[in-house]
């Protein structure tokens, strides 16, 4: 948890969506890479349950338990479900390789966001979110992070990000020689 503002403990995830890594500028970047790889824009209601599909973030501490991080689509997909039925769930639920739903059209766009990610907003999240550069100094984490997604995307894995962060958290810091151990 982080302290916030107000004095009250905010946890990592509504963190995240108001001002990081799962907030509203993903969700653009969402729209942008539906565009780039579909070759059109989404429609109304796809634009609705794309601001909705990580607002299940909200409240978790996603980045320490991983079991939160798992269930993190179920919010979205009840919202978009009440809104615009089953298509609605279909779409958000399917953006989650661990949700019990089967990969839908919001699933690619979702990783692609951060292939076309700009470094300034990766930036602004390894400072609204510390944790998750994983020790390494921002500058890294971001190069190492970057370099994950594209390989990603280039293979055309798609895989999850959250999955690379932890990945990230075996990799051993760099010290100032750029040799890997404990940073001195």
């Amino acid at each position: 948890m982080t302290t916030g503002i107000v004095g009250g403990d905010v946890k990592q995830g509504t963190i995240s969506v108001l001002v990081g890594c799962h907030s509203p500028v993903h969700s653009v970047l969402v729209i942008i890479s539906w565009k780039k790889l579909f070759g059109h824009w989404p429609k109304p209601w796809q634009i609705v349950c794309i601001f909705l599909h990580d607002i299940g973030h909200w409240g978790l501490n996603y980045l320490d338990d991983p079991e939160q991080k798992a269930h993190h689509w179920r919010l979205g997909t009840r919202w978009a479900g009440r809104l615009f039925g089953w298509a609605g769930a279909c779409l958000v639920g399917g953006h989650c390789s661990r949700s019990p739903h089967k990969r839908s059209e919001l699933y690619k766009p979702d990783k692609y966001s951060w292939y076309i990610a700009p470094r300034w907003w990766l930036w602004l999240n390894c400072i609204t979110e510390p944790k998750l550069t994983r020790g390494h100094k921002r500058g890294e984490a971001i190069k190492r992070f970057q370099e994950q997604v594209r390989q990603s995307i280039e293979s055309g894995e798609y895989g999850s990000t959250h999955q690379m962060y932890l990945e990230r958290w075996n990799a051993k810091p760099t010290n100032a020689r750029g040799k890997k151990g404990d940073p001195k």
